[in-house]
């Protein structure tokens, strides 16, 4: 009997060494992908918080309006709003306060643009003429939250004021 002495040449071996090279690299494609999405997530959520506290400035400040507070007050610029309210007041958390876990780092700003000018007219000018009896004040409030490092938010809006004819 002749006894044949079996040359293993390896290859076995190297298929199994290029199959795992490249479950390796997809794997690591995978894990990297997921955590860039992790992080963009992250960020929309930071962007999304910090509107919603700029937002919340200014919506704070519009419920005001009419009120013992009231920020339209024919005053040039009003740089806290939200300082005269008593502690327990619900929009006090919009204060900036750097112990407030709630909603820190909003700052709003009420600029008085111009007073006793003429009100805007509906389109079509239909309802007839007021001029001499009523007036307008133009504000313009400026509402920015920043939490550094994550997100910073600036929202603007303007709002017209009426006042009982105030020019002659």
């Amino acid at each position: 009997m002749r006894s044949h002495k079996h040359r293993q040449s390896g290859v076995a071996l190297v298929v199994a060494l290029l199959f795992l090279l490249v479950v390796t690299i997809i794997a690591v494609t995978a894990a990297n992908n997921s955590a860039l999405g992790l992080k963009m997530s992250t960020n929309m959520q930071d962007s999304y918080q910090s509107f919603q506290a700029a937002e919340a400035g200014i919506y704070g400040v519009i419920s005001l309006a009419g009120s013992t507070n009231e920020p339209f007050n024919r005053r040039t610029v009003v740089t806290d709003p939200f300082n005269g309210l008593s502690a327990t007041h619900p929009l006090r958390n919009l204060a900036p306060d750097p112990n407030s876990p709630v909603i820190d780092n909003v700052d709003v700003t009420i600029n008085l643009l111009g007073t006793d000018r003429t009100c805007p007219r509906p389109p079509g000018g239909a309802g007839g003429t007021s001029v001499g009896l009523f007036d307008c004040d133009y504000y313009q409030i400026q509402s920015e939250h920043d939490d550094p490092g994550r997100a910073r938010t600036s929202v603007e809006l303007g709002v017209v004021k009426t006042v009982i004819g105030t020019s002659g």
